[in-house]
């Protein structure tokens, strides 16, 4: 059978479930002023295929390393990033730890983001899921590490807010 699931004590599992929850509502209600808080000041952010990932490829669709490369992103998006209005809607599923450590929390959940045009029925954006870590800092627990890893071959040619 494998090895056991790694424990984090019931606080900690609060304080996960509420990150989770937080980052896709924040992106939900187009929030993206938000976004890098949710981020450490050095941190690792891809948007990356599933057939790079598990090959150990680096290309990425996305890769940022720091919240201010996040928060350059958000002025791109909102200040200088033409396109069409949508709404996007994330459907998490609970996140598994995998480790828990010195490192911080090493977990990863399923995601499906929905995407809504006016006058047009809603279309999956992107499947897949995310591989994260997470460390504590004085403002709570934060993802030093989101990788976002989409199952599918072919992306929208539209990524315009984070996953």
């Amino acid at each position: 059978m494998g090895s056991a699931t790694p424990h984090i004590g019931f606080e900690d599992w609060l304080a996960l479930q509420a990150l989770y929850a937080d980052y896709a509502m924040a992106l939900d209600q187009g929030e993206l002023h938000r976004w890098p808080g949710f981020f450490t000041e050095v941190c690792s952010y891809r948007l990356q295929s599933r057939e790079n990932f598990e090959r150990g490829l680096p290309l990425c669709t996305l890769a940022f390393e720091s919240r201010a490369m996040l928060m350059d992103r958000v002025h791109g998006v909102v200040d200088t990033i033409y396109h069409d209005p949508y709404w996007q809607r994330h459907v998490v599923g609970a996140p598994r730890v995998l480790e828990a450590g010195d490192e911080g929390i090493r977990s990863e959940a399923s995601y499906v983001v929905l995407r809504t045009k006016r006058d047009a029925m809603p279309e999956i954006l992107s499947t897949g899921r995310y591989v994260d870590r997470i460390v504590r800092t004085p403002e709570g627990l934060r993802f030093a590490e989101r990788h976002c890893i989409f199952d599918n071959d072919l992306i929208a040619n539209s990524i315009i807010a984070p996953i």
